[in-house]
């Protein structure tokens, strides 16, 4: 895992990578700012209590939630802008670090998207029914965190690790590697979706995400011999 954080952050500023980040960088920034910007609307144009006083409370109220709920979601909807680049990222970490093993099964934006758009949807409904668990951390310190990120972690490391692994490997073969190193796939996952809670960090995580996976997808090849 430490050796593909390394090879992940030195090869960010590779101008192949360095055009792909800035495009993302900018594409979750437009994502946010059109949110933010939509809800703060609503909020404000909206009186929800009937009462000028507390309705004039309900911005702040409303805007606090967006925060909460943003980095509660944000890990998952960084796959759907990794979507549109998911194909270069994995060639270019190839092409420099794993030449003799590039993938040549390239999979549609399309069907990129359309898996990011049901991963968003699975996350959501999971993080809602968790939000019972989540309140338990008021009880019991750190317990909220444990579960978000291996709940998390476990949708976007699986993601991430079939996205780099279908392209060498049939669907039945992904999963039945993906079952194997079910742990430390989760725990990749879990890296990248603390990352995708972190301001500005954020931003470029869905790169990130991308690169490290292929370099544990590569790593778990070496083990298994192949």
């Amino acid at each position: 895992m430490l050796l593909a954080s390394i090879k992940t952050l030195s090869q960010l500023g590779d101008p192949g990578l360095r055009k792909i980040a800035v495009l993302t960088v900018f594409l979750g920034i437009m994502s946010i700012a059109c949110c933010g910007g939509l809800s703060w609307w609503l909020l404000t144009n909206i009186g929800i209590l009937g009462f000028g006083f507390l309705d004039s409370l309900v911005p702040w109220i409303g805007a606090s939630l967006i925060l909460v709920v943003g980095l509660i979601f944000f890990p998952s909807t960084i796959m759907l802008i990794s979507s549109f680049f998911t194909d270069k990222i994995v060639t270019c970490v190839e092409i420099k670090y794993y030449p003799e093993r590039v993938g040549t099964i390239h999979v549609p934006i399309a069907g990129s998207i359309k898996s990011s758009l049901v991963l968003i949807v699975i996350a959501g409904v999971l993080n809602i029914c968790l939000i019972p668990f989540y309140a338990l951390g008021l009880v019991l310190p750190g317990l909220s965190f444990v579960i978000f990120y291996a709940a998390n972690g476990y949708l976007i490391g699986r993601e991430l690790f079939e996205a780099a692994a279908t392209r060498h490997y049939s669907q039945s073969k992904t999963k039945k590697l993906r079952r194997k190193y079910f742990f430390r796939i989760t725990f990749g996952g879990a890296m990248i979706t603390f990352l995708g809670t972190i301001p500005i960090i954020n931003l470029i995580a869905p790169v990130f995400g991308v690169c490290f996976m292929v370099h544990c997808f590569h790593g778990l090849e070496n083990d298994q011999g192949g």
